[in-house]
């Protein structure tokens, strides 16, 4: 509030905020954030009260040559997002420095940073799906407070951030993502498949701990944002900050009370 306060902002204002750049507001999506959170309110209705209440008196979908080809289109849109941020200007070096805004032009294959950071955004939108094959699965349980929230909160960031401050600094953050995503989903796509069990049980624990690895990574990285000689959005790496402190805890409590606890159980018993 202080910050909307300082920037001298309504409601109405904060509902008709313009892009830092006017490009982005061009873009589905982008104009306002009410369609966006109307579709994180049809998320929440649909996992918790719809979902759920459908599934009630049904048996489990099988969901499996589905979820196969969910996890192909993953590893390969990730891919592409990685490749495409490379070809607009971003360079590994960036990470965890603070680095320069987002050129905004056309280049010679017609597509700018801009547009590759929209997909970024809409493949964040996409996810929300994962979560829906849970409950039609009647794997209720799987739809935990750290699922939902990881979901939604970087759905979010990558929203505002793509709105509001627009530098190598969000590029950065996304190819880290990416490239996890890509292990994660290739690591989801074997493990449907009894003939690789050897393998992903044991690589299992790993994906917490990569997915550990790239959020303490993207806190230096933000940190380096929040520097005075630093021209990103500080409210955006205010942001930031805050939900990668939250999703460390989170993904934490989840590696101790999942391979810990149960591992030092397995040996007592």
């Amino acid at each position: 509030m202080d910050y909307l306060q300082q920037m001298n902002l309504t409601l109405y204002d904060l509902i008709n905020v313009k892009g830092v750049e006017d490009t982005i507001d061009k873009y589905p999506l982008m104009a306002s954030p009410v369609p966006s959170s109307i579709l994180i309110a049809i998320y929440l209705y649909v996992i918790y009260k719809w979902g759920p209440s459908y599934m009630e008196n049904r048996k489990p979908f099988n969901l499996k040559l589905i979820i196969a080809a969910y996890n192909i289109f993953q590893v390969v849109a990730c891919s592409y997002l990685v490749m495409s941020y490379i070809k607009v200007g971003f360079k590994f070096s960036f990470i965890g420095r603070c680095t320069p805004k987002l050129p905004v032009e056309e280049y010679e294959y017609g597509y700018d940073a801009v547009y590759y950071g929209w997909l970024a955004m809409c493949l964040r939108m996409v996810e929300f799906v994962e979560t829906i094959f849970f409950v039609l699965r009647k794997k209720q349980n799987q739809v935990s407070a750290l699922h939902v929230y990881h979901h939604i909160s970087t759905f979010l960031i990558v929203w505002w951030s793509l709105k509001l401050s627009l530098s190598y600094q969000e590029m950065s953050i996304m190819v880290l993502n990416s490239i996890v995503h890509i292990i994660m989903y290739s690591y989801y796509l074997l493990s449907s498949y009894k003939v690789f069990h050897p393998l992903t049980r044991r690589v299992k624990p790993a994906i917490t701990i990569i997915q550990l690895a790239q959020l303490v990574t993207m806190l230096v990285h933000v940190y380096a944002a929040l520097q005075p000689t630093c021209a990103a959005n500080k409210f955006i790496y205010k942001l930031h900050a805050v939900n990668l402190v939250i999703l460390i805890s989170l993904f934490s409590n989840f590696y101790i009370q999942t391979y810990i606890k149960k591992s030092r159980k397995v040996k007592q018993s």
